[in-house]
Parts: C-alpha cells; sequence; structure tokens
C-alpha cells in the first residue's frame, strides 16, 4: 500500500486516517482529475475531508474543508437551503458554481498549513522546483520572481547572506562581516559621517521673507551637516593589484555598493575609502597609461610615511550604478 495508487485505495476506503490537507495532496498527485465539493445538507460530518469517489479519469473529494456553502459555510444559511433544493430537483447548477470557489479556498488552506513546514514543502511539491532554496529567498525578501534582478545581486549572494538579510535588525557588525566575507578584505564600517546637505533656496533664511523667525527656523548658509543618516565603507589597509580591482567603474566595487544599498535600505546615504598599504604606492610617471589622477597618481620622492585613504568614492558620482 506504499505505491500511489494504494494510497487512493486507502483514502478511498478509510479517510479517517488522512488529515485533510494530506488527503488533498494525495489525490492532487494521482495524476487524474480533481474536483473539490462541499458537502450539501444539514448534517455536520465528523471529518474535513469525508468521502473520496473515484471515477474512470476523475477523483471527487466531498471536503468541509474552508468552505463557502454546506452546513459548515460561512455563507448565509439561506445558499445552503437554495443549493439542498436545487439538489432534490436534480440540479447542480448552483452547487457546481459554489464549488468553484470552495476548491480554490480548499487549496489556499492547504497550501497556507504547509507554508512554514520544510518538511511537507519538501514531500508534496514539485520535484522540479527547489523548495528550500525558494524558502530561502523568500526569507529574504526576493521570492517573488525577478526581484533580485531589479536588486542587481546575484541569488547566490542572496541564498549566502539570508541569515543577514531576513533578520529586521540591521546593524554594522553584520554589514561589515558579510562585504568581509564577500571581498575577502579588510571592511570597518564608520558611522555617523558627517555629509552636507543643500538646503534650497525658498527655505534658506532671507531678511524680510519666511524662515526667519531666530531661534524657531533662522539658519545660516545654503547647506546643513547630517551626521545621522550616513556612513562609510572603509576597506583596507589593501595591496595595489586589490586596490585598482576597486576602481570607482569596476564590477567588483559595484557588487560591493549593491550588497550595501541591499543591506542598509534606501534611507541611509554611504561612501567608500579605500585604504592603500603605505608600501604599496607606486611613484608615478609621465606616459604611463595605467596612471589615472585622483586614483592612483601620488607626487614623491620618498618612501610613504602612512597608508594613503585618499580614495572615496561616492555612488552616484564616481560610480557607475546602472552599469551592466
Amino acid at each position: 500500500m506504499t505505491t500511489q495508487a494504494g494510497l487512493i485505495d486507502l483514502l478511498e476506503q478509510q479517510p479517517d486516517r488522512f488529515d485533510p490537507v494530506t488527503a488533498l495532496r494525495v489525490v492532487e498527485h494521482s495524476g487524474m482529475e480533481v474536483q473539490i465539493t462541499a458537502s450539501v445538507g444539514v448534517s455536520i460530518g465528523v471529518l474535513p475531508v469525508n468521502g473520496v469517489e473515484r471515477k474512470e479519469d476523475s477523483i471527487r473529494v466531498r471536503s468541509m474543508l474552508a468552505t463557502l456553502s454546506g452546513p459548515t459555510g460561512s455563507l448565509p444559511p439561506v445558499f445552503n437551503e437554495l443549493a439542498i433544493r436545487e439538489t432534490r430537483n436534480r440540479s447542480r447548477a448552483f452547487s457546481s458554481f459554489i464549488d468553484l470557489f470552495n476548491a480554490r479556498l480548499a487549496t489556499l488552506f492547504a497550501d497556507a498549513s504547509e507554508k512554514y513546514r520544510f518538511g511537507r514543502l519538501l514531500r508534496w511539491r514539485n520535484p522540479t522546483e527547489n523548495t528550500f532554496v525558494k524558502a530561502l529567498l523568500s526569507l529574504t525578501g526576493f521570492g517573488t520572481a525577478r526581484l533580485a534582478e531589479k536588486a542587481k545581486v546575484d541569488r547566490d549572494m542572496l541564498l549566502r547572506y539570508s541569515g543577514f538579510l531576513s533578520s529586521r535588525t540591521r546593524n554594522c557588525a553584520n554589514l561589515a562581516a558579510m562585504l568581509n566575507d564577500f571581498s575577502g578584505l579588510p571592511v570597518e564600517i564608520e558611522q555617523f559621517r558627517g555629509r552636507w546637505l543643500t538646503v534650497s533656496s525658498d527655505e534658506q533664511t532671507r531678511p524680510g521673507r519666511a524662515n526667519s523667525r531666530l531661534g524657531i527656523d533662522t539658519m545660516a548658509g545654503s547647506a546643513i551637516l547630517d551626521r545621522a543618516s550616513s556612513f562609510r565603507v572603509v576597506i583596507g589597509p589593501v595591496g595595489y593589484e586589490d586596490y585598482l580591482s576597486l576602481r570607482p567603474d569596476g564590477r567588483r566595487i559595484r557588487e560591493l555598493y549593491a550588497l550595501t544599498r541591499l543591506y542598509a535600505g534606501d534611507g541611509l546615504a554611504f561612501d567608500f575609502q579605500v585604504i592603500l598599504k603605505k608600501e604599496a604606492i607606486p611613484c608615478s610617471q609621465l606616459g604611463n597609461g595605467t596612471v589615472r589622477l585622483g586614483w592612483n597618481s601620488w607626487a614623491r620622492t620618498a618612501p610613504a610615511e602612512r597608508d594613503s585613504g585618499d580614495a572615496i568614492i561616492i555612488p552616484g558620482t564616481d560610480m557607475l550604478e546602472d552599469r551592466p
């Protein structure tokens, strides 16, 4: 009795040995057309699935699971009375119409009961679909198709860091650990990094106009220093080869940006600082095609005394965020 046909026979003869969700899954995996109908009458059945009738190529399941009609249906009793009267007149038109919704509700109820039960998901879902991977993506918020593509983050990366991404509490320690693991480089997060926010001209203080109440909305200047909504990702100290791989328009820095943006969200601003080891700082020579002003060109005649932290990469200006 371990084959699918044996399970159908057992369900047909002894439905009380199956819980309702398992009964529905057994008939769904039988390969035959499944019809889920609600019981018509006033007597309440003792089982949620109280009958299975098998024909040549279809199976009919009488269910009281989350139904609209029937003795335990959610619709007013007048609908059940109408179904009883129509059935006595040998017409199942009304009952068949209601059963369209009953079948859908029963399926949704079964899906909801299995949503967080990996054992059931792996047992009954499509064998060609990796249910465990889909569950992990759903925990990170990327279970819906194409969401990961819009975030410009590889799916394997989402799975690798699903523990970090599924947590609602975001902190700099987890972000640094994630970026360190992904890049293989030393990473630190500098919190409360100040940035200047430009104040629009109509909100600036001008004599004789609005925003000129002393101690309330008066301000001097056209920008304010904000430290509450920005941070800096400090990478390094690194060697020269790693330094070049983190160039502003390179693939590696774009991947780090995408992962940081995904974790931090859109409410925070950030930039990158790449620190080059002092012993790796090269001497610039004119005519060298690899020299890039502001990135890997230093004017010096003696060995550097400290690491170089001059390279600041600001997303949206130095880095092309929308490049493939």
